[in-house]
């Protein structure tokens, strides 16, 4: 039996999304705190042009780190939901895997959801 193209393409999209919203969420975990690390340390940091500039002030502090860890987890479940929907096993996580897509990738998730949605009869019953 060949399988049904739509959940197939679901999947990968899916992944795609779910590794974009991870490398998003590492970056905005990371880049904040290390650029200022960076400025804490301004003898380090090459300065060719005179004063470092001043980083924007918080007023969450730690919300870009719980934000980037939430995408993560985000991202991370897409790739989980994808890699169900490349199986055509179960169709509830693909769904979620979809959702989750929708928040990190945009048009690859809404893509995605449609074609989970449409394949539903594709799936295995367990």
């Amino acid at each position: 039996m060949e399988k049904p193209w739509m959940p197939v393409v679901a999947g990968i999209l899916d992944i795609v999304s779910g590794a974009l919203g991870v490398v998003m969420g590492l970056f905005m975990a990371l880049h904040l705190p290390a650029a200022r690390a960076i400025q804490a340390a301004p003898r380090f940091a090459p300065n060719p042009g005179g004063a470092l500039p001043q980083m924007p002030p918080v007023f969450f502090p730690g919300m870009d780190i719980a934000m980037g860890i939430a995408l993560i987890v985000i991202g991370v479940l897409a790739i989980v939901g994808g890699v169900y929907a490349l199986k055509v096993k179960v169709w509830g996580l693909a769904l979620a895997g979809s959702i989750a897509g929708v928040i990190t990738g945009r048009l690859m998730g809404i893509v995605a959801l449609i074609f989970i949605v449409l394949g539903r009869k594709d799936f295995q019953k367990p």
